[in-house]
């Protein structure tokens, strides 16, 4: 199990973060219905979440089935340098929506959640994500399904939504340091 990260089989922690870009409302009580993985990483480790997003959607296309948040603690931050981190991020998602193909709406296939205060990285225990980002799998019931904290995103998130998919519920994954 990742250190402070909660148990698969347990309630996620509440939290609701705005989309960047979007400004959709993103948490466990207004996702009820859909299952979310959840992504803490910084920049350090975009590549492997792109790889990680395109090996996914290969499987569950349809965001309505499965929506990929990437959560990015923003808390070590100062204040007088956030406005412009915001700009050169809303920038990022600008050019990640012209890119979406046709028939396909930016504000579900990128989702990015910026943890302004650090309060749900700390909930989640998204610690020295540079080094290992950490993958949470929330069902459509709010409960934590799959944990993984690793270089290796894709194939423990095709994995989790594999066991997800076969409807173990009572199977848990979880994958250690």
């Amino acid at each position: 199990m990742v250190e402070n990260t909660p148990a698969p089989g347990t309630q996620a922690p509440p939290f609701t973060l705005q989309a960047l870009g979007s400004n959709r409302t993103v948490g466990t009580q207004h996702c009820r219905g859909t299952p979310l993985l959840l992504v803490f990483h910084d920049q350090h480790a975009v590549e492997a979440v792109q790889a990680m997003q395109e090996a996914v959607r290969a499987r569950w296309p349809d965001a309505a089935q499965l929506l990929i948040c990437s959560v990015v603690d923003m808390s070590a931050l100062p204040s007088f340098v956030r406005p412009l981190a915001e700009r050169v991020m809303k920038g990022i998602y600008a050019k990640a929506s012209e890119a979406m193909p046709a028939g396909r709406s930016a504000a579900d296939y990128v989702v990015i959640l910026l943890d302004w205060d650090g309060a749900v990285s700390r909930q989640y225990g998204a610690r020295r994500v540079s080094d290992a980002p950490l993958l949470v799998l929330i069902d459509a019931d709010g409960i934590v399904r799959g944990v993984h904290k690793g270089r290796e995103l894709a194939g423990a998130a095709l994995a989790m939504l594999a066991s997800l998919e076969s409807g173990s519920a009572q199977n848990p994954s979880s994958t250690p340091l």
